[in-house]
């Protein structure tokens, strides 16, 4: 798993009305591919859009995802560029997945912790999707498990549930287009979870394992450039207006498709 790809795995785990407003801030931290993943995110969901700001060794990257549009843009604030994706056809991709090659659970435990001023209760989070990597013919088992914790009905949970469940009823992805294409059975996974974690609260706390299970050796060499942990926590989350500017390409900025 690339950083690129980790970026917008820490920046998503985080038809609603028109005025539906909420921003999160969160923090984050782990490690993998020998890269460290610390940093800070700021999440901005604006009815069926959101976008999300990802600062992370001095790097300042932005995720947009248009719903209605089924779009998604990546700004680069460094080279100024934005990387505009039309999701609609990876979605078809994914559609072609059985649903029963995905594995998606989350269970409540009965632990909770305060966070940010909330009451969040622990839940065991498990994904298991079958992948397979370049023309090895290796059949891999990507799985992602660990501890998130969820508050329901605390501020902007609206918000968060109807964003998530526009866009998977839409099918769209949550992660790098370019892995999404190449690994659609994970993007589905991860769809899958966003959804299941959306419709059980807002998530103030995630800690994620990613390992790569096979017989062969790619299973092995995955966990070496791929394997990752990753931690998040919420700093803060508001309810408040929202500049519409902030879903579009900024001035100035090349834009590539």
């Amino acid at each position: 798993m690339t950083t690129r790809t980790a970026l917008f795995l820490i920046a998503t785990l985080t038809a609603a009305p028109a005025a539906a407003q909420v921003t999160i801030t969160q923090t984050t931290s782990g490690s993998g591919g020998g890269q460290n993943l610390a940093g800070e995110t700021v999440q901005y969901i604006k009815g069926t859009k959101m976008r999300t700001d990802q600062t992370m060794g001095g790097k300042k990257t932005s995720v947009i995802i248009d719903v209605d549009a089924q779009q998604m843009i990546v700004l680069d604030h460094g080279k100024r560029e934005a990387t505009v994706t039309d999701m609609r056809q990876v979605a078809q991709d994914l559609a072609k997945i059985q649903a029963e090659d995905v594995k998606a659970s989350i269970t409540p435990t009965s632990q909770t912790r305060q966070i940010a001023g909330s009451t969040c209760t622990v839940h065991n989070m498990s994904v298991e999707v079958p992948a397979r990597v370049g023309g090895s013919g290796d059949d891999l088992l990507v799985t992602m498990q660990g501890p998130v914790c969820l508050v329901k009905g605390g501020p902007g949970a609206a918000d968060f549930q109807a964003f998530y469940a526009a866009a998977a009823e839409k099918g769209l992805f949550f992660t790098d287009p370019r892995a999404a294409k190449a690994q659609p059975g994970q993007a589905k996974g991860m769809t899958e979870l966003y959804r299941r974690m959306a419709a059980a609260g807002v998530p103030y706390s995630t800690e994620f394992t990613f390992k790569f299970q096979g017989s062969g050796m790619m299973a092995s060499m995955m966990n070496k450039v791929g394997g990752m942990t990753m931690k998040s926590e919420v700093a803060s989350i508001t309810a408040g207006p929202i500049d519409d500017g902030l879903f579009v390409v900024p001035a100035g900025y090349k834009t590539k498709k």
